[in-house]
């Protein structure tokens, strides 16, 4: 059978299925379905992840080089993060026109650089290539102990779900590159920082169920959860965390909806984590020693893989998938 579809009808999620399929078929073990790939050696898993952004897709205008640099290697950092992971290296390889400036190209490495360094590693290797526009793809290295592993797998019936930091920071920051407000709100959209430390506090607990981080928007990750794990979740309004950057935009722009771009906008690079109601006191101290606050937004419910929000009266209603979506213009 020839299909006639093309990648915009089915999107990036399924293309990541048909490819696993065809590798299965060679390697039973593959499993594309996690942030990162993991490699067993000893009592450890080498991580692996890409991820890549190209100027005309990612790239909002008024982005710099330098702040691009450092928004590829935050990106593919977040993957080790929420795996509870160890970052050791970082391979970049950029695409660009030959009319690229030498010093655009310098100030990108730098923020690249200064990324890495930020999280205590490097770029160690890479590769440059002609391109009629700019790409570049990183791929990030890390080691977790077995033990530490954080799995998108796992889910429990009886657990909560929770979210680090603040929703909507991105989606602020996005408002204000596009009305020249202050850098302080952009830095949130073009310089994410992954949560490399967390990720690793909360491993070492032993105690998270499943984990991911949140680049395509909270509704698309629980989504995402919610298939892998064959549940569904409720989550509460009221408790989303909602940033102030985002409050702050939306009390003075009638048609910034807060709780809209919090919920399907993407961008934060938070961690969203499972686990039982009983262990979360832990976890919110271990994140109170490095002042990042921990938010339960919601529970694990049995039935359908379907998402729902409900609010203080009791109202539930279907959360919509309306999270970023690779090829689907979504």
């Amino acid at each position: 059978m020839i299909l006639k579809e093309t990648v915009s009808d089915i999107g990036e999620r399924a293309l990541i299925k048909m490819a696993s399929s065809i590798y299965k078929e060679h390697n039973n073990s593959v499993d594309l379905t996690d942030d990162c790939a993991i490699i067993p050696i000893a009592d450890e898993y080498i991580l692996s992840s890409s991820d890549m952004i190209s100027e005309k897709t990612h790239v909002p205008h008024g982005m710099t080089p330098w702040q691009i640099g450092w928004f590829t290697t935050a990106i593919n950092l977040s993957d080790i993060a929420a795996k509870g992971g160890n970052p050791v290296g970082i391979l970049l390889s950029v695409g660009m026109p030959p009319t690229y400036p030498v010093s655009s190209f310098l100030d990108l490495i730098k923020g690249a650089s200064s990324c890495a360094t930020r999280y205590n590693t490097s770029i160690i290797g890479g590769d440059t290539k002609e391109n009629d526009h700019l790409v570049i793809s990183g791929t990030a290295l890390g080691r977790v102990h077995k033990d530490f592993f954080m799995s998108r797998k796992g889910v429990q019936s009886d657990d909560v779900i929770a979210v680090t930091g603040t929703l909507g920071k991105a989606a602020a920051g996005f408002h204000s590159l596009k009305n020249q407000k202050k850098s302080g709100e952009i830095n949130a959209l073009c310089e994410p920082n992954p949560r490399i430390i967390e990720g690793k506090k909360l491993a070492e607990t032993g105690l998270v169920h499943s984990c991911m981080d949140l680049s395509d928007g909270l509704s698309s990750s629980l989504y995402q959860l919610a298939e892998l794990n064959h549940v569904g979740f409720e989550i509460q309004k009221e408790k989303l965390p909602i940033s102030k950057e985002l409050l702050v935009i939306s009390s003075q722009d009638p048609t910034v909806d807060e709780l809209y771009l919090s919920l399907h906008y993407g961008g934060d690079y938070e961690l969203l984590f499972t686990a039982s109601e009983k262990d979360i006191s832990l976890f919110k101290k271990k994140l109170d020693e490095i002042n990042v606050p921990l938010t339960v937004i919601g529970k694990v419910i049995s039935g359908k893989e379907a998402v729902f929000i409900c609010d203080s009266n009791e109202n539930n209603e279907i959360l919509p998938n309306l999270g970023y979506e690779h090829f689907t213009n979504k």
